[in-house]
């Protein structure tokens, strides 16, 4: 039977996109990206090659795609911290166990060790990747500690600035463990580590 050709828009959140974006994770982790072709992935979704090309024009756009739903999570979290009750200390201590939590995940390794793998021979997808994820995370916190500085409980001429030093405290030397195959910290290791560098943080910026 042949498939009915279906329309899309770059921004459709439609059950068939997500089941072929689905399709390209499975995909990918499995094959690795530049092994992984559009057949296979057509297959893995259980879609036609057709139907495929409605919604992604290329393997990168998938890629690109699958970042960017990942690190809308991260970041829907973070307006959520952002917008409930407590204090700047707590609430930045629950943004970093998040972040922390989400991109210490398998896959979420397994991701990034594919476009540093494939970062020379794709270094558009290496920074479409970056400008997806750790770009559009460190503009969502910028945003929220501009609220925390209008509120006077921080002190930040430069929120964008301070974002990215927050997240390289919470994030690069875990990552890099991860990264290096390195034994997880324990709970209780880790919630110092978080503590220690929320402290830091606000030795830095508290009002």
């Amino acid at each position: 039977m042949t498939e009915i050709a279906e329309t899309a828009t770059p921004t459709d959140d439609s059950p068939k996109r997500q089941q072929i974006l689905d399709g390209a994770r499975r995909m990918f982790l499995t094959k690795g990206f530049e092994a992984a072709s559009m057949q296979d992935v057509a297959k893995s979704a259980g879609v036609s090659k057709g139907t495929l090309y409605v919604y992604f024009d290329s393997k990168e756009t998938m890629f690109e795609a699958l970042v960017l739903c990942e690190c809308g999570r991260m970041q829907e979290i973070m307006r959520q911290i952002g917008s409930g009750g407590g204090s700047v200390e707590e609430q930045l201590r629950e943004i970093a166990r998040q972040m922390v939590n989400r991109l210490l995940q398998s896959e979420v390794l397994s991701a990034m060790r594919m476009v540093i793998g494939t970062g020379e021979k794709f270094p558009d997808l290496a920074r479409k990747v970056y400008e997806a994820g750790p770009m559009r995370s460190a503009h969502t916190l910028a945003g929220y500690l501009a609220q925390r500085v209008e509120r006077g409980d921080l002190r930040i001429e430069d929120c964008g600035a301070a974002s990215a030093e927050f997240i390289d405290l919470v994030i690069s030397g875990q990552q890099r463990r991860a990264l290096l195959m390195m034994p997880p910290m324990s709970s209780e290791d880790l919630e110092r580590y978080i503590d220690r560098r929320v402290a830091l943080f606000l030795t830095a910026y508290a009002a």
